[in-house]
């Protein structure tokens, strides 16, 4: 499960860290300057369907090609 916050440039970052580390159940904090779109953006978003569009394409025409489970494994970081 993951928690996203919006920071504000000039927040303490190094603070915040160490106190959502005291917290029960948190396993890990890392802090990344990208940024995320939510799901809701995602799914409307013209991007996605042109490449969810030339996916149908691609596997109807017989363009695809198989991969293993370990692959899948390792790209979605399942261990």
């Amino acid at each position: 499960m993951e928690l996203t916050v919006t920071l504000e440039d000039k927040a303490d970052i190094s603070f915040l860290k160490k106190m959502l580390l005291q917290l029960k159940g948190v396993k890990s904090v890392e802090i990344s300057e990208e940024e995320t779109n939510s799901w809701k953006e995602i799914e409307s978003s013209d991007v996605l369907k042109k490449v969810l569009n030339q996916s149908q394409s691609d596997f109807e025409e017989g363009r695809f090609k198989e991969y293993s489970e370990e692959l899948m494994d390792s790209i979605f970081n399942k261990k």
